[in-house]
């Protein structure tokens, strides 16, 4: 190993147990594998020293702040001098889905002469990723309609990974319960989560509804309340558990043993939460079209996006599936999922993209 073979990772959170963020700590891993280890440089770190036990990765932890009260400015002074010091000894500076973060390590890998990679899946592209894009020597995105820029300068830039899922962690184990519809992901309007209630409300009166995720931001808890009158209204709110934030660790668990995984989001990019869920071998019913590169594995399961009333159709229609094939379905769907978003080939991808590498 040379002293330039080490990765700089910056991200929002470095925390397994994040019910959104829980995944950097399986990235990180899998790059401590490719590279002489790994410098994270986190907004929050809280318990860094033990992050990632029984792992060989030699990993090195600062944290912007955040965990401990400090402001915007005093972060941003403090992810200058963090990758000050890490850049030295980089390959690359991987920034995780915040372009201001691409902003502000940009003049720091000019100086230091390594690239700034940017991982982004989101369909929309704000005036952060806009000014991002011309000091980002690359992009790397999950598919190529998860990066919403698009033009001649831009695409020599993008490459597509997958989406790294730890296939060993989101898994199939315990038989499913019949009946029982999830649906997860931030309590947000653009998630839609109200056409799972829909879809319960008006289906077999053995049907439930999970709904795994929390408000994330102020305006969210006004739509939290929205979804619990829609319930009552239909007299299923019996029948529906707003189950709040998730842990990482539990969220496994959570997809294996719902019978499908109700998914009307509209960000735009391939949701993470279709892929967890077929890995597991459930069941997901999608009306988003970036689903569509998994789910086409099984006839049935996409529907037309903005064809509400065929969403609530197709829901109820795969509980009454039988166990035999809804388990044939399942294990389609997870080899679509290992095929092309597994966590080796998203790492593999990302060490790729890396220019000079």
């Amino acid at each position: 190993m040379t002293a330039r073979d080490r990765v700089v990772f910056v991200t929002q959170a470095f925390a397994p147990g994040e019910t959104l963020l829980g995944v950097t700590a399986d990235w990180v891993r899998a790059l401590g594998e490719r590279f002489a280890g790994v410098d994270v440089v986190a907004q929050r770190a809280p318990g860094a020293p033990s992050l990632l036990p029984r792992t060989r990765v030699p990993l090195r932890v600062a944290s912007m702040g955040k965990d401990r009260g400090a402001g915007r400015v005093a972060q941003a002074i403090s992810v200058i001098a963090s990758l000050a010091r890490a850049a030295r000894h980089a390959r690359a500076i991987i920034v995780h889905m915040v372009p201001a973060y691409a902003i502000l390590a940009a003049p720091v890998a000019r100086l230091a002469r390594v690239p700034v990679v940017l991982w982004y899946a989101h369909g929309t592209a704000g005036r952060a990723l806009r000014l991002a894009m011309p000091v980002v020597d690359r992009v790397v995105t999950p598919t190529r309609d998860s990066f919403p820029m698009a033009g001649a300068g831009i695409e020599p830039k993008v490459r597509v990974t997958g989406h790294g899922i730890n296939v060993a962690r989101y898994a199939p184990g315990d038989p499913p319960l019949r009946g029982l519809v999830l649906s997860a992901g931030r309590l947000s309007p653009v998630k839609r989560h109200e056409l799972a209630v829909e879809a319960v409300a008006g289906g077999p009166a053995w049907s439930r509804l999970v709904i795994a995720g929390g408000p994330l931001h102020a305006g969210d808890t006004s739509y939290r309340d929205r979804l619990g009158a829609a319930a009552a209204a239909s007299g299923a709110s019996g029948r529906v558990d707003l189950a709040g934030d998730v842990a990482y660790e539990a969220m496994p668990a959570t997809y294996r043993r719902a019978w499908v995984l109700a998914h009307a989001s509209r960000t735009g990019s391939l949701d993470k939460v279709v892929l967890e869920a077929a890995a597991c071998g459930t069941l997901v019913v999608s009306s988003a079209p970036s689903s569509r590169t998994v789910l086409d594995a099984v006839p049935g399961l996409s529907v037309p996006d903005g064809d509400d009333e065929a969403f609530v159709a197709h829901v109820r229609e795969v509980l009454g599936w039988t166990a035999g094939r809804r388990a044939a379905a399942g294990a389609a769907l997870r080899e679509a999922v290992i095929a092309g978003h597994s966590l080796d080939r998203w790492a593999d991808g990302v060490a790729a993209a890396i220019p000079g590498g």
